[in-house]
Formats: structure tokens, C-alpha cells, sequence
């Protein structure tokens, strides 16, 4: 009896937990550079904010990187979300001091370039005074604050609370709705105008001779049929099969800098 308690509370511990279970969304610090003081608080940070974002958030630092920072970011957020997927990991280079942002998935459309350069402007700073440990928790709130902002723009959208997943919804500003209006009432009247104005005559003083070219003349003519051909032709069906296969997936937004 007791081993069956404990399985049936083993059992619906685990169907509670299930439905908080989102891919990709988790965070991760891989500090290969070796230049932080506390990688246990600042994984507590990435994983926070990856459940808030329904995303991958990611530091990785390397030593003797011998790619391009974007390159290397791309494949290391490809690796981590899968392409195109909720995602965003910051790169700090510390041999050839190189800090790298690149964002994919939904995350992109929070974290557009230009809010990349604004996070780089509060990060950089501080790698360049050694500070990593401030650097990289300023990451985290700079991406969480413009998170919160929401997408930018005057666009309506849903949020999908379980994925993340951003729907824009098509909507009309009063201002359009005006234009439309405006237009669809000059239009007919235009019309209508210009097409009394030709009846009447009134954009013109052309008029037509019908005394002069008042008169018919018939003539006869008479056509005979000698001969007809049929030429016919076999036009052979083109059996090959062609087509264009495209791919899908999410933008991405993304910069850097030396620091």
C-alpha cells in the first residue's frame, strides 16, 4: 500500500509539472573564459527570464574564438532553440574583444536591431572596464525590459501565454478609415460628372456632320470556296514534373562591438 502512494504521488508530480515544460525555454551560462564571479546567480537569471519569455536566453563566453562572432552565435543559438526558434544569446569574446547579440524566433520581434544597439550601449561599458559579472546581468534586464515594452510600433497583437507565439491582428486606424471614406465618395462623383459633361457636349464643340455622311453606297461581292487543308499535329505531353520548394522560419535581429 505504501509503494503504490508513493508512485501515485511520483505520477501526478509529474502531470503537474508537464504543462510548465515549454521548448526551448530555458537559459544557460556556459563561461569558458572563465570570467565570472557567481555563474550560479546569473543561471538563475537566464532560466527566470527564459519561463517570462517562453525563450532560450543564453551567455557563452569563449577564449580564442576563431570564427566571427555572428557565425559563431548563430550556430551556438542554432544548437541551443533549433533554427528560428525563440531565442537569444549574448557572445562575449574576451581574446579579441568581441560582444555579440543575436536574437531569433519570437524574441526578434521584441529585441529588433536597434533595441540589440541599445542593450549594447549599457553592456559594452562595463566589459570594457572588466566588469562581466554587471555586464551580463545587464543583458538580462535590458532584454527583460524591452521585453515588457512589447513589440513596437502601433500594432495589435496576441500573445500565446503556453508558447510565446505573437499574432499581429490586421486593424484599420481612424485615420485610413477617413482616407477610404473620402475616396470612395470623390471617385463615383468624378464619374458621374465627366460622363454628363460628354452626353451634353459641354467639354467640347465637335459635332457630328451627320447631312455630309448621311449617305450609303452598296456594292456586291461574291466569294467561292476551291479548296481546304487540315493540317494536324502531334504535340507530345511534357511529363516532366517540376516545382520550387521554399523554406519557412522566423527573422532574426542581431549586432555587436568591440569592447
Amino acid at each position: 500500500m505504501m509503494k503504490k502512494k508513493i508512485l501515485m504521488t511520483f505520477l501526478l508530480s509529474i502531470l503537474f509539472f508537464l504543462p510548465t515544460i515549454t521548448h526551448g525555454a530555458t537559459g544557460g551560462i556556459e563561461d569558458n573564459a572563465g570570467l565570472f564571479s557567481d555563474t550560479t546567480t546569473l543561471e538563475q537569471q537566464a532560466n527566470q527570464l527564459a519561463q517570462k519569455t517562453k525563450a532560450g536566453i543564453y551567455i557563452v563566453t569563449t577564449n580564442g574564438n576563431s570564427e566571427t562572432p555572428e557565425n559563431f552565435v548563430r550556430d551556438y543559438l542554432r544548437q541551443k532553440v533549433g533554427p528560428d526558434n525563440n531565442g537569444i544569446a549574448l557572445l562575449i569574446d574576451i581574446t579579441n574583444r568581441d560582444v555579440y547579440i543575436r536574437a531569433t524566433g519570437n524574441m526578434h520581434i521584441y529585441i529588433t536591431d536597434s533595441r540589440v544597439q541599445s542593450i549594447l550601449d549599457v553592456v559594452q561599458p562595463k566589459l570594457s572596464n572588466s566588469d562581466f559579472q554587471g555586464g551580463a546581468s545587464s543583458f538580462f534586464s535590458e532584454v527583460e525590459k524591452y521585453f515588457e515594452q512589447g513589440v513596437p510600433g502601433n500594432r495589435d497583437y496576441t500573445i500565446n501565454p503556453a508558447t510565446g507565439e505573437i499574432t499581429f491582428q490586421r486593424s484599420l486606424q481612424p485615420m485610413n478609415i477617413l482616407i477610404a471614406f473620402i475616396v470612395a465618395l470623390i471617385i463615383p462623383i468624378i464619374f458621374v460628372v465627366v460622363t454628363v459633361s460628354k452626353y451634353q457636349l459641354k467639354l467640347g464643340t465637335w459635332k457630328y456632320p451627320f447631312r455630309e455622311n448621311g449617305s450609303i453606297h452598296l456594292t456586291s461581292r461574291q466569294d467561292t470556296l476551291t479548296n481546304s487543308f487540315v493540317t494536324t499535329r502531334r504535340i507530345p505531353r511534357n511529363t516532366n514534373s517540376g516545382g520550387s520548394s521554399g523554406g519557412g522560419g522566423g527573422g532574426f535581429s542581431g549586432g555587436g562591438r568591440k569592447f
